[in-house]
């Protein structure tokens, strides 16, 4: 079992806190995001169980593709190049996962890092260019969800992209991205539970 640090432990409650409220709160059921942290969840409780088993983690990046491909469906107004960008992820985390060969496919976690990073950006966009009401952005559940999205695939990338490289050339570097980026998730997650106590959508 892997050893738990402060900052994972921090992690695991926050992201139970969202599982919670996500449940607990009926308004937030018909956008499912109990599903969304009930897989995350089970894969990290996967991963603990089973820390030689990272392709567990090459599961979640598709299965967030498709969920947040399904969620964005009901907001974002340009459907034709969210349906665009979502086939090309899956197409492409599918490629990525069959050509890998080490057991977590990078390239997958990075399509799935490009593809949040375009929705949420998509979003904000058509949220600034067609706001047709007075309400400001910052009382709008998906300007908080949409900006956890962004912050953690950004650290993800600066995360995951050079991580096998460092690995033999740069430990402490390698060590100094890690901890940067559980920072990072734990800051993410915590927006994530902001825009799910926003009642406005």
């Amino acid at each position: 079992m892997l050893e738990i640090t402060f900052l994972d432990a921090l992690y695991y409650v926050i992201i139970g806190l969202n599982f919670i409220v996500s449940i607990a709160m009926r308004r937030l059921w018909k956008h499912f995001y109990f599903i969304y942290f009930f897989v995350t969840i089970g894969c990290e409780i996967l991963i603990l169980k089973m820390p030689h088993r990272q392709d567990i983690n090459n599961f979640l990046d598709v299965f967030c593709i498709i969920f947040f491909s399904f969620y964005f469906h009901f907001f974002i107004k340009n459907k034709i190049w969210l349906v665009s960008i979502s086939i090309l992820a899956f197409i492409l985390s599918q490629y990525f996962l069959l050509m890998s060969d080490t057991v977590y496919s990078i390239n997958t976690g990075i399509v799935y890092c490009c593809f949040l990073i375009l929705i949420s950006l998509t979003w904000f966009y058509e949220k600034i260019s067609y706001q047709s009401d007075d309400m400001p952005i910052l009382q709008s559940q998906l300007f908080w969800i949409s900006s956890s999205l962004l912050l953690w695939a950004v650290f993800y990338l600066f995360r995951m992209a050079p991580m096998y490289y460092l690995q033999t050339r740069d430990e402490n570097f390698l060590y100094f991205l890690k901890y940067t980026f559980q920072v990072a998730t734990n800051g993410s997650y915590l927006l994530f539970l902001k825009g799910l106590l926003t009642e406005k959508i």
